[in-house]
């Protein structure tokens, strides 16, 4: 189902990045064609893979069809009906339309490409994908990374719509006022030109940066004065964001750094002999980038009931301890028993290269399950 959203996801992306260029008029292409009738067809299979996937109600997964079905047609299922039925009316009516040569096929794709406007509702939808991807990301520097793109591209497709109304506002007002699309000689300009232009207006009115393209009636310099306004609010948090993410990425690689600093210190004050110090420098080395790989504790699991909290800690060792048929067998008859075992006699123990677990003739103490890596067994003499 992620692999399915994850598509579901870069088609979105593409609606939002060429619905609003159709303002541009660019010219009707095989490729755009393919594309749009690709993304039909995948959002009206959408509706019926939706169909089969579960929700969560109070805290409980619902699985049962019968309810995961009505679920469905009380939420989204008008909403994805809205968006796609009159979507396959106006693409049939265009496709006939193409065939019989008629005049009015320039009619009907406007009005498609109007109607194709409704699909960026799924930009509701694109909040939860989102929200589902960032699950995946296990290491903080990943995260840190993964919000720095995301503002970047919110930045981006904010200015991408900004351009392409501003240009909107220039072509509507073409036979009455005189517009910046006239007063600069974009007129005859290719729609690629026009794009590049007008997104490249739109960023200036983001930075101090500047250009010789300027609003020249009253409807554009209304619109450029809130876009001023809004740039303010909207540009101020978006680089608050990446500057807090940057922060926090330069934090942590100066707290490694001086974490090795002082253990390279404190091993040659105290004359430790070369070979323990690279020993020791290596593990610690490795057991950092796997404590950054790997998350840690949240605290809001000081929230979980008792129970939870005990199953939680079953699941961790339960995948290990099943290897040995005693507690496979106690997990099919008596799972409270060995959920009682794992909160109370199991813990985690961490080994370097060449250290010993145990020795000859020593008395059994612990029962030892290897999770990762492997043990090299030797008879000592």
């Amino acid at each position: 189902r992620l692999s399915w959203d994850c598509v579901g996801a870069v088609l979105i992306m593409y609606d939002v990045i060429s619905i609003p260029m159709q303002v541009f008029d660019p010219p009707e292409t095989t490729y755009r064609t393919v594309m749009d009738l690709g993304i039909l067809v995948f959002w009206t299979l959408n509706i019926v893979a939706s169909m089969m996937v579960g929700y969560v109600k109070n805290g409980v997964t619902e699985m049962r069809p019968g309810k995961v079905i009505r679920h469905y047609l009380k939420t989204w299922f008008l909403i994805d009906l809205i968006v796609v039925a009159p979507d396959w009316y106006f693409t049939m009516q265009s496709l006939g339309s193409y065939k019989s040569g008629a005049e009015s096929s320039v009619r009907l794709l406007r009005m498609l490409r109007l109607v194709r406007c409704v699909r960026l509702i799924r930009l509701v939808k694109l909040r939860w994908i989102i929200a589902a991807l960032n699950d995946l990301l296990v290491s903080e520097y990943s995260n840190i990374m993964a919000n720095i793109v995301k503002m970047i591209m919110m930045l981006c497709f904010t200015n991408h719509f900004i351009a392409c109304m501003f240009y909107l506002l220039g072509d509507l007002q073409k036979n009455s006022e005189n517009t910046w699309i006239q007063e600069h000689g974009f007129s005859d300009a290719v729609w690629e030109y026009k794009y590049l232009t007008a997104f490249h207006w739109s960023i200036t009115q983001f930075t101090p940066a500047s250009m010789h393209v300027q609003p020249q009636n009253i409807i554009e310099r209304t619109f450029t004065i809130l876009v001023v306004v809004f740039a303010l609010v909207g540009f101020s948090y978006l680089v608050g964001s990446i500057t807090n993410s940057l922060t926090q990425l330069r934090s942590m690689s100066e707290d490694s750094s001086k974490q090795f600093w002082m253990l390279r210190r404190y091993l040659k004050h105290n004359n430790i002999p070369t070979a323990l110090h690279v020993r020791i420098q290596r593990y610690l080395e490795h057991a950092w980038q796997r404590q950054k790989a790997r998350p840690s504790e949240p605290k809001i699991f000081g929230l979980l009931s008792a129970q939870l909290s005990n199953e939680l800690k079953c699941a961790r060792f339960l995948p290990h301890m099943k290897v040995h048929p005693l507690f496979d067998c106690l997990y099919e008859n008596s799972h409270i028993t060995l959920q009682r075992l794992a909160v109370n006699s199991v813990d985690w123990r961490n080994l370097a290269r060449g250290d010993h677990l145990f020795f000859p003739d020593e008395v059994a103490t612990h029962l030892y399950f290897v999770a990762e890596g492997k043990l090299n067994y030797a008879k000592l003499y």
